[in-house]
């Protein structure tokens, strides 16, 4: 059973898949195109501002993740992959670092000055 959270997620994949250039998209599998349609919230209607690029629209996380999937397994060449797959290492190496710091056992209890 896929969660509502998902199904809005396919729901605006497949709005920004269908602004999307169609030699783009053909590159994607029937069936992984076939597996979205039917699991997309059959409720949800997405309003996304398609004059604005991707990285500005106001998307759900789990968007942004299958569109990550849709690009690295089906737009990318190799080269792009391993560039991408590092911006993605990095980011997380990122993230981790400030959580670290936000949440560091050793400050959390030290009083603000």
């Amino acid at each position: 059973m896929i969660s509502v959270e998902y199904k809005e997620a396919i729901s605006e994949t497949l709005d920004i898949l269908r602004h999307t250039k169609k030699e783009d998209v053909d590159k994607i599998p029937p069936r992984f195109m076939e597996f979205l349609k039917e699991n997309a919230s059959k409720t949800y209607k997405p309003k996304l501002d398609h004059t604005l690029k991707i990285d500005k629209m106001n998307l759900k996380p789990k968007t942004k993740a299958i569109l990550a999937i849709i690009y690295e397994e089906f737009w990318c060449n190799n080269r792009e992959r391993i560039e991408f797959n590092k911006k993605l290492r990095d980011n997380e190496i990122a993230k981790e670092k400030e959580l670290r710091e936000k949440y560091n056992p050793n400050n959390i209890f030290k009083v603000k000055k």
